[in-house]
C-alpha cells in the first residue's frame, strides 16, 4: 500500500516533465489531476493481474507479463491524460462553446474568409492556423 502511490506519484512528475511542464505549479497540477484516476486503475489492474499470473502462467512467465501489462496500462494513462489536456487547451482557446462572449475583445471578425480566433482578420483554418496559402 506504501509503494503504489510512491510509484504513481514519480511516475506522473517524470510523465508532466516529458510533456514539457516547466514550472512546479504545471508539475503539481498534472500530478494532483491525474493521482486518483492512476491510483484507481492500480487498484483494478494490479490485483486482476496477480491473480490472473498465479493461477494460469509459469513463475518464469510473470516479469514479462507484469512488463507487458504495466506497458499497456501506461500507454491507456497516457492517450487518457493527453486527451484531457488537448480538451482544456481547447476550451481554452476557443472558449467553453456556450456561445457565450469570452470577454470584451472578444468579437468576431467580419472580414470575408476570416473565421472566429483568426489572427488580425487573416483568413484560419480548421485548426485555427493561420491560412497564408496563395488565393487565386
Amino acid at each position: 500500500m506504501q509503494i503504489s502511490p510512491i510509484q504513481n506519484s514519480v511516475y506522473l512528475v517524470s510523465m508532466a516533465l516529458i510533456a514539457g511542464a516547466r514550472t512546479f505549479h504545471q508539475v503539481k497540477a498534472t500530478v494532483k489531476a491525474g493521482f486518483w484516476p492512476v491510483m484507481k486503475v492500480s487498484w483494478i489492474v494490479s490485483p486482476i493481474s496477480l491473480a490472473f499470473a498465479q493461477q494460469f502462467l509459469p513463475e518464469t512467465t510473470w516479469v514479462p507479463f507484469f512488463n507487458i501489462v504495466g506497458f499497456i496500462i501506461g500507454t491507456y494513462i497516457n492517450a487518457h491524460t493527453k486527451k484531457k489536456r488537448l480538451a482544456a487547451l481547447r476550451r481554452k482557446h476557443y472558449g467553453d462553446g456556450s456561445g457565450r462572449s469570452q470577454g470584451p475583445g472578444s468579437r468576431p471578425s467580419s472580414r470575408p474568409g476570416s473565421r472566429p480566433g483568426s489572427v488580425s482578420g487573416r483568413p484560419v483554418d480548421e485548426y485555427g492556423r493561420p491560412d497564408d496559402r496563395p488565393r487565386y
